[in-house]
């Protein structure tokens, strides 16, 4: 369906930045600018239905031609693994099935059970993708303890150094001191932070803003200050939640503190346009001259090389910042011409600075990350992030200007359509190539409008080339990923993977690597808003994706010669380096033995002789394996039985359509290890069954600005169904073997169009609160249904004589999952004492209720 709509200014705006500079980066023809601008004018009226047309998945095996009953190690597969007969019915209709019912503790455990009953082993594409998670994570967590950490620590102290000298040359110029004070709060907040005891401010009466400020961290939660001005900022301090790795030491969680205050203080050079904390000129000049005695600072205190030390190891790893940097902060004030921060106090002076600014393609930001407000959802200007200073700032991810640029204000609804307050982690697979992606997403696209915005999204990541995708280590991942899209043709494909369920179930894994990806990356990737051996492998059979396997050998490859160019001696970079090497070495005989599958070729000698290294379990001092998997694990191969749950918050919208201040924090994780069956031909054998562990994948949200950690998410994730995306029950058994609860829909199967997506239950679902019974806090789940809009949803705890005592949730909310903790106290404030209490939801006009134990 075509609609009339206005071009969406503000967004087309950055997409235009974020193109232009992919443009400048390259170096080869400049990206085709006037095409791109044709495209937006072409599709700006674009509806789902002209989406799905314009990227057609095309058709999809309903089922395989003929099941395998007869399949080599079928029948030893279902006695060791006792498949029920759901199990059995989903591996004759599709070819291969996976099963929540049996959850091996870790990749490891899982072939290792494998290879003790003698079985064949399918060498997934999650096993790489999981491997390279562990390795990655604990790669950067070694550089930021013996690089990074040691590094802010001396340039944070050569910078507030050199403080005293500046004040000799201008506290005679007001402004310029009262900034210069700032700059102190600046340097000093981070270096408390950084270091385990307090550190005294160079001007003393700056201690009593610190405070203040490290009173709000540790609150963790959203609140108006007048930071470096006289008018309000709305921080996140919400942000400050230490998560992911950065709970493992003490060291780490002040490093995640730190750099989270570096990483996302801006300082004004030209206001953001937000209808409420809306920064004075004054407070914007005021920021400015932090910004340029900052810039002096780094001259003065000579630490320049230690910020691009810094700058160079994290933009390998993640990609380049999304603000104003020293560069472009020396690059305007000579363009300006300005000499010094005494010129820049100067009225007139600063005018001139920030028209020189405005006019440069870095001035603004891509990615809307802060908490700005509109008194409007119909202006598409009515919402501008400032353009801002950031001496460590976050980096821009492609991932998360995605996530960003499909909700409200980067898509201005057409009334009377209402805005998109969340985005879809399917809007990210889609804008990254998989087309299999846009069924699902009718629903949205047709409620909310934003197909011209997810077109153009598109457009532009399908312009990058191989210079972004190998750029980064994040890139590389990323590209990684989109090697598991399904390919336009499909018939030459082994039958398993012509099925609408293998392709189904090749989005789980996406989901669930890009979930590992953005958890292992997230301080740094900038978040949108709104023994003996007698056992052996008789056969192995690696997924048949070449392309991704490939894809992983150049990433192995790249980061091998970057982290010897980066030039940072030591035994832990020589480690870093060879491991690189190995696991490009592995991945491209992978990728070799993938593409002769996929062509019906058998292996050579050498080729089985490789697979059937894979694993080796030997009993020296307790049991230790060994093999080609094991060497994908940077660390050692025991970590390869490592368990590992882990989840990442990937968007937060403050408010909802309404205006109502909610706090919700999207996100995405990974479950416990389901293990799969394929049945697939091995050349001169026939079909022979094998079996092997994948990645599980849930979404979750959060209210009230709770940032979920991996130590929460290991006890309370996903205990209701739902959690899962309703597309993965296609081809999934469930924790009893059998059906899972919900909807199954399908992508399109010969001639029939494909199903709605139905992602949600019709009904509100409430869930066992996490853990039962509890001392101090316990956290309830609970589901809003699809299909009817947003509703108003109560939550509330009574005692056992029926008394209200305490309201978690009393606002309208979209359908979605949530998780609400409850921290034992009554409404007002006082602690509830050991007894049973209930908690009762009401979704509109339907209710639902628990009991639960509090024991003191």
């Amino acid at each position: 369906m075509l609609r009339t709509r206005r071009p969406p200014s503000a967004f087309l705006a950055a997409l235009l930045v974020a193109v232009s500079l992919v443009a400048a980066s390259r170096a080869q023809p400049a990206f085709d600018l006037d095409a791109y601008r044709a495209f937006l004018d072409a599709h700006a009226s674009l509806g789902a239905d002209d989406l799905r047309r314009l990227h057609d998945a095309g058709s999809f095996a309903r089922s395989v031609a003929s099941p395998a009953r007869s399949a080599l190690y079928r029948d030893s597969l279902l006695h060791h693994y006792a498949l029920t007969d759901y199990e059995q019915q989903l591996l004759d209709l599709h070819g291969f099935m996976v099963t929540e019912r049996l959850q091996p503790n870790s990749f490891g455990d899982g072939f290792t059970d494998i290879y003790r009953r003698d079985l064949p082993v399918f060498v997934s594409t999650d096993a790489v993708l999981h491997a390279l998670h562990m390795s990655y994570d604990l790669i950067l967590k070694r550089t930021e303890q013996e690089i990074l950490i040691p590094r802010l620590a001396s340039l944070l102290e050569g910078l507030r150094g050199v403080l005293p000298m500046l004040a000799e040359r201008y506290d005679a110029i007001p402004p310029a001191a009262m900034a210069l004070r700032d700059v102190d709060v600046y340097l000093t907040l981070a270096a408390t932070l950084l270091h385990e005891d307090a550190v005294a401010p160079v001007f003393a009466t700056n201690q009593a803003t610190i405070d203040a400020l490290l009173a709000m961290i540790e609150a963790e939660q959203p609140a108006p200050y007048p930071l470096f001005g006289e008018t309000c900022r709305y921080i996140d301090f919400s942000q400050f939640t230490p998560r992911g790795h950065y709970t493992d030491e003490p060291d780490l969680t002040r490093y995640f503190r730190a750099m989270i205050w570096l990483g996302r203080t801006e300082l004004y050079l030209i206001g953001p346009d937000t209808d409420v904390c809306r920064p004075t000129e004054a407070d914007v000049h005021r920021q400015t001259l932090m910004a340029a005695l900052l810039h002096e600072a780094v001259a003065l205190s000579e630490t320049r090389p230690l910020i691009d030390e810094i700058d160079a190891l994290i933009g390998f790893f993640v990609g380049e910042p999304d603000n104003v940097t020293l560069d472009h902060l020396g690059a305007v004030l000579d363009g300006a011409g300005i000499a010094d921060v005494a010129e820049l106090a100067r009225p007139e002076r600063f005018a001139a600075f920030q028209d020189y600014l405005a006019e440069q393609p870095f001035a603004g930001q891509r990615i809307l990350s802060q908490i700005l407000f509109s008194g409007t959802i119909y202006d598409p200007d009515a919402l501008r992030p400032a353009s801002a200073f950031l001496l460590l700032g976050q980096r821009f991810v492609i991932d998360a200007f995605v996530t960003g640029g499909v909700v409200f204000d980067a898509v201005i609804p057409d009334p009377p359509h209402p805005p998109r307050i969340l985005p879809s982690t399917l809007d990210v697979l889609f804008a990254l190539g998989n087309d299999a992606a846009v069924p699902f997403l009718s629903g949205e696209l047709d409620t909310y409008g934003y197909a011209p915005e997810l077109a153009a999204l598109r457009f532009l990541i399908d312009a990058y080339d191989d210079d972004f995708w190998n750029g980064t280590l994040y890139n590389g991942w990323l590209n990684g990923i989109r090697a598991l899209n399904p390919p336009t043709e499909r018939t030459a494909l082994p039958p398993f993977m012509q099925t609408a369920a293998w392709w189904q179930q090749k989005m789980n894994t996406q989901l669930a690597a890009w979930a590992q990806l953005r958890h292992d990356n997230l301080l740094y990737a900038k978040p949108s808003y709104t023994g003996g051996i007698t056992c052996e492998f008789p056969y192995s059979y690696v997924e048949p994706i070449p392309a991704f396997f490939e894809a992983m050998a150049r990433l192995g490859e790249t980061a091998a010669d970057r982290f010897t160019d980066l030039g940072t001696d030591g035994w832990t970079t020589t480690r870093i380096v060879a491991y690189f090497r190995r696991f490009g070495e592995i991945n491209a005989q992978l990728a070799g033995i993938a593409r002769k599958e996929l062509d019906g070729r058998p292996l050579s000698e050498h080729e089985t002789t490789f697979l059937r290294q894979m694993l080796r379990v030997e009993n020296i001092c307790g049991e230790q394996l060994n093999g080609w998997y094991t060497e994908l694990y940077y660390g050692g191969g025991d970590r390869a039985k490592e368990p590992d749950l882990v989840v990442a918050d990937i968007h937060t919208a403050p408010t909802d359509a309404a205006g109502n201040m909610v706090g919700w924090v999207q996100h995405v994780g990974t479950g416990p290890l389901n293990m799969a069956v394929v049945t697939a031909t091995v050349p001169e054998v026939g079909p022979v069954a094998f079996v092997g562990p994948v990645m599980s994948y849930y979404e979750h949200l959060s209210t009230g600005f709770e940032r979920l950690t991996d130590e929460v998410w290991a006890t309370a994730y996903a205990q209701a169904p739902s959690a899962r995306p309703d597309f993965v029950n296609l081809y999934l058994a469930g924790t009893d073997g059998g059906p899972r609860e919900g909807a199954a829909p399908s992508l399109a199967t010969g001639l029939e169009p494909a199903p709605e997506a139905r992602p949600l239950p019709a009904s509100p679902l409430l869930t066992k609160n996490y853990p039962n019974p509890f001392q101090d806090r316990t956290t309830i789940r609970f589901t809003v249904p699809h299909g009817t809009g947003p509703q108003r949803v109560m939550l509330a705890i009574y005692d056992a004589q029926g008394r209200q005592v305490q309201t978690l949730v009393d606002q309208t909310l979209p359908g979605g999952h949530y998780a609400v903790p409850w921290d034992g106290t009554l409404a007002g404030g006082a602690r509830a004492a050991s007894g049973t209490y209930f908690y009762r939801l009401q979704v509109g006009d339907r209710h639902t209720g628990r009991g639960m134990t509090l024991i003191r």
